[in-house]
């Protein structure tokens, strides 16, 4: 427990030394008293004692003391002045809320879990490694992963799948045995058949996924998604099906046929968006800058007149935040705007606050979106 006469006694000392100009401060006094009361807890708990200290009885007092009467009555008085001060500022820095710094919001990274057939998994990123797995070869670099496998499966053998599984805040490239190219965004999977067969190359796919199929007019590709399939021969196209009620494949180059899970089936032509709502069993196709919804995969997003709903969806995947609205008319405003995927998110959202009304507050990893008050 503290005792306050001794921290009044120091402190007497103390200031009795600058105002009668006796010399500097003792620093073994100051440092005896620092050291001593460093527990904030304990001088917080005496600061109730010394807030019920009264200081005029303690002034009567001293005016009948007959020795070092005018001495004694500056040093006491200053002195209770001094605790009654220093107990009330120790019992606001008690009072007052903890302040936690804000964390910066840091961008995504390559990063994935590759599960093999076998149940074995892999934290795979971008640490260089080789390793073999029955006939396939897997090579890990900076440019993400690589399968080397140039047997082709049997007809009657039963086809076994790799799952290659990227998280929240991640990204990843994979290059399939056959040399198609495939880009991850966040929240995504591709399940990968150990070998590809002789009649078909078929791939499961949730999320959003960016395929570079290379051709083979033999042996077509086929995207299978939870409410379709696309089938392709030899192009650049990109799927989106986060589980919920809509699909989108936007081509790029070449040609692709989606299939409804309906049975209903449409073709795309380069620069064509397909949406198909599974809510109302409906399929629209629309001429697009396919940009802006493949520039995810070149490293930058490009949101051209979308919801400011859909467009902090895709932000929550990539830096790993949640979202709460404020009210629910703020979700249907529309934006548009481009960002760097390696980016902070502080400042895109500053753009976005600019004459909008909006304002984003951040919270840790989560972001409130209100109407500027």
């Amino acid at each position: 427990m503290a005792h306050w006469d001794e921290i009044d006694g120091i402190s007497g000392k103390l200031l009795k030394k600058i105002l009668l100009g006796e010399g500097r401060d003792s620093q073994e006094d100051s440092g005896r008293l620092t050291d001593k009361y460093k527990d904030w807890d304990t001088l917080a708990k005496q600061s109730k004692k010394v807030l019920k200290y009264d200081a005029n009885k303690a002034f009567r007092e001293l005016q009948h003391r007959k020795y070092r009467r005018r001495h004694l009555m500056t040093r006491w008085s200053v002195a209770a002045s001094i605790m009654l001060l220093f107990s009330l500022s120790i019992f606001l820095i008690q009072e007052s809320p903890e302040v936690k710094p804000v964390k910066k919001i840091e961008p995504g990274y390559k990063k994935a879990t590759l599960t093999l057939s076998d149940g074995t998994s892999w934290d795979i990123r971008e640490t260089a490694k080789v390793f073999q797995v029955k006939d396939s070869e897997f090579k890990v670099d900076s440019c993400g992963l690589s399968i080397f496998n140039n047997a082709i499966a049997p007809s009657q053998t039963e086809t076994q799948y790799h799952t290659l599984s990227v998280p929240r805040g991640g990204e990843y490239n994979l290059t399939l045995s056959d040399g198609t190219q495939v880009w991850l965004n966040s929240e995504s999977e591709l399940r990968f058949p150990t070998r590809f067969n002789a009649n078909n190359r078929t791939v499961y796919c949730k999320g959003e996924v960016y395929f570079d199929v290379t051709r083979n007019p033999d042996s077509p590709f086929i995207v299978r998604l939870d409410k379709g399939e696309v089938t392709v021969l030899g192009t650049e196209f990109c799927t989106s099906d986060y589980e919920n009620s809509v699909v989108e494949v936007t081509l790029v180059t070449g040609a692709v046929r989606f299939k409804a899970e309906n049975g209903d089936s449409v073709s795309l032509t380069p620069s064509q968006r397909l949406v198909y709502n599974t809510a109302t069993d409906s399929i629209s196709v629309t001429t697009v800058d396919t940009r802006a919804y493949t520039a995810w995969k070149d490293n930058l997003f490009c949101f051209e007149d979308e919801t400011l709903e859909d467009i902090m969806q895709t932000l929550s995947r990539w830096y790993n935040i949640d979202i709460h609205f404020e009210s629910e008319d703020l979700k249907g405003r529309h934006f548009s705007g481009i960002i760097e995927k390696y980016t902070e998110i502080k400042s895109f959202l500053e753009l976005f606050e600019t004459g909008t009304g909006i304002k984003f507050d951040i919270y840790g990893h989560e972001i409130t979106v209100r109407k500027s008050r």
